[in-house]
C-alpha cells in the first residue's frame, strides 16, 4: 500500500469520494449534534471535497474551498448546486476570502492532512465573524494509534492518504491563540450506527474488533468578540 501526499491522494480519490463510509457517517452525526444549523447563515466549508456537504444546508450563502481541482470538478459535474453555493480551489492555510465573512466555518476531516494546524486555525478565525462559530473534525488519535489509516481504493490498488497526528489539546491551544474559544468537545466511536457499513462489506467480525474505538474527534468553537 502506497502512502500519498494529500494532493495526489485526492486527485485519485475524487473518482470514488462520493461513497459514504462509517467514518463520514459518524462525522456527519457529530457536526449535526454540535451545531449550529447552517440554515440562513453564511457558511464556509474549508476542505469541502466535492462540496456534497453543502447540499441541503439551506445556508443563505455557502462557499466550499478545497485544494484539489479534481475534487472541485467532480462536485460541479455531479451536483446541481443552487446559486447560493460557490466552490473554489484553495488552501485552508491561506484562504482567498475576506475577514469576518462567515457566520459558521466548517473544517471537516482536514486538519490531519496538515503538518502544522496553527495556520489553518488562524485562517478559520480570521474569516469567521465575531460571535460566529467554527466546527473542526479530525481523524481520532486513538484510531491512528490502533493502526487505522485513511485509505481508499483506486484501480484495484489501496492507497493511504498522508496523515499527521494533532492531539485535541494541541488543536485547542492553536485555536485559542487564533481567537477561538472552545465550546464543546465530542467524539464518535464505532458502534451500532457503523454496523451497516461493515455488513455491506461482509466484515462483521472486524466490527466486533473495532467496536468502542473512537474514530472521529469534533471541536466546536466560538469566535471571540
Amino acid at each position: 500500500m502506497s502512502v500519498l501526499a494529500p494532493r495526489e491522494a485526492y486527485r485519485l480519490w475524487a473518482r470514488s469520494y462520493e461513497a459514504e463510509n462509517a467514518i463520514t457517517h459518524l462525522e456527519q452525526g457529530l457536526v449535526r449534534a454540535l451545531g449550529p444549523s447552517p440554515a440562513g447563515l453564511c457558511l464556509l466549508d474549508a476542505g469541502c471535497g466535492t462540496g456534497r456537504r453543502l447540499l441541503g444546508t439551506r445556508a443563505r450563502r455557502a462557499v466550499g474551498v478545497d485544494p484539489s481541482p479534481e475534487m472541485i470538478a467532480t462536485g460541479r459535474e455531479t451536483h446541481a448546486f443552487g446559486r447560493e453555493v460557490r466552490l473554489q480551489v484553495g488552501d485552508v492555510r491561506a484562504l482567498r476570502l475576506p475577514d469576518a465573512a462567515f457566520d459558521l466555518a466548517w473544517c471537516r476531516l482536514v486538519i490531519g492532512h496538515l503538518d502544522d494546524c496553527r495556520r489553518a486555525y488562524r485562517e478559520l478565525a480570521r474569516v469567521t465573524r465575531k460571535g460566529g462559530h467554527a466546527i473542526v473534525t479530525d481523524f481520532h488519535t486513538a484510531a491512528h494509534a490502533a493502526g487505522h489509516r485513511r485509505t481508499f481504493r483506486c484501480d484495484g490498488a489501496v492507497h493511504e492518504a498522508e496523515h499527521h497526528v494533532h492531539p485535541a489539546e494541541a488543536q485547542i491551544a492553536a485555536a485559542g491563540a487564533a481567537g477561538l474559544t472552545l465550546l464543546e468537545q465530542a467524539e464518535a466511536v464505532i458502534g451500532p450506527e457503523a454496523l451497516p457499513f461493515y455488513r455491506a462489506k461482509g466484515r462483521q467480525a472486524l466490527y466486533e474488533e473495532h467496536r468502542g474505538l473512537p474514530v472521529v474527534l469534533a471541536l466546536a468553537f466560538r469566535r471571540d468578540g
